[in-house]
């Protein structure tokens, strides 16, 4: 065995989280309709995956999502090079008027006509980007589906993992078949604090290897690698959000008590929120 059993337990004990995010965070109906239809595909990447780069604006989605439905009236047979340059003065004009004349970085922005969404799929000839990427993935070709999400204008390394990752859950796929299963893993601030907790000073560096190494601890702890990324994220951030309480968490630290504390935390802000409901 390479790894300890009190590791593997940190494994095991996070991944118990990716129940709630895949019961709640992925329980809007498009995340499952995307596949059978190109423009909620289109729509679930930009509404949920293409501006979640950090220091991105909240705003940027709605723009985007409001462009789309601008451009192709919620029908999308196929997209054309032409399209993506109608959609960005359509964005332009949209943050100008209904957002204050928010600023725009043409340089990250997957809107842009240049290399953006729409130019990438216009070139590639891509109709339905889930299915692209599913397909990609079921024949082998999880590295080429990576590099075709990151040849998306601000689409990096992380947000290409992140996108595949749950194209990879919301399809069913078996992951033990899947051919290079860490470009699934996307490693943000509580992935690379899990491994903290779990290596201490001997912790991976370098995104590849916190990414492989993620995959070869969950598949000796008997648990799903996409299972154990969404549990450590949902644990770090809707639970914890400090490192100090995450490490309690996934060291089995009384996680109970904790878990029970947030919900509290939570239902204080439902109940305050039901008041400002009946006061309105």
């Amino acid at each position: 065995m390479r790894f300890r059993e009190e590791q593997l337990d940190v494994v095991r004990r996070l991944s118990a989280g990716a129940k709630v995010y895949q019961n709640f965070f992925l329980r809007k109906p498009e995340f499952r309709e995307q596949f059978n239809d190109n423009y909620v595909a289109l729509q679930c990447f930009l509404d949920n995956y293409a501006h979640e780069r950090q220091g991105a604006a909240r705003a940027y989605p709605r723009i985007a999502t409001t462009t789309i439905e601008r451009i192709f009236d919620g029908k999308l047979n196929s997209v054309a090079v032409e399209d993506a340059g109608k959609a960005w003065s359509v964005y332009k004009e949209i943050a100008k008027a209904d957002f204050d004349n928010l600023k725009l970085n043409e340089k990250r922005n997957p809107m842009f006509s240049d290399a953006g969404i729409l130019k990438v799929m216009a070139t590639q000839k891509v109709s339905n980007i889930a299915n692209h990427a599913r397909t990609l993935i079921t024949d082998g070709k999880t590295r080429y589906a990576h590099r075709f999400m990151e040849s998306i204008r601000g689409i990096g390394t992380k947000i290409a993992s992140f996108y595949l990752r749950d194209i990879a859950y919301l399809s069913g796929l078996k992951e033990s078949t899947i051919k290079d299963q860490y470009c699934l893993q996307p490693v943000d601030t509580w992935l690379g604090q899990t491994l903290s907790i779990i290596f201490g000073d001997n912790a991976p560096t370098g995104t590849r290897n916190r990414q492989k190494v993620i995959v070869e601890l969950s598949i000796e702890a008997n648990c799903s690698p996409i299972s154990f990324n969404q549990g450590a994220w949902v644990f770090g951030s809707q639970v914890a959000g400090d490192f100090k309480t995450f490490r309690k968490i996934a060291e089995g630290d009384n996680p109970k008590s904790i878990v029970k504390s947030h919900l509290l935390e939570r239902q204080k802000y439902v109940d305050e929120i039901r008041k400002l409901l009946t006061n309105m």
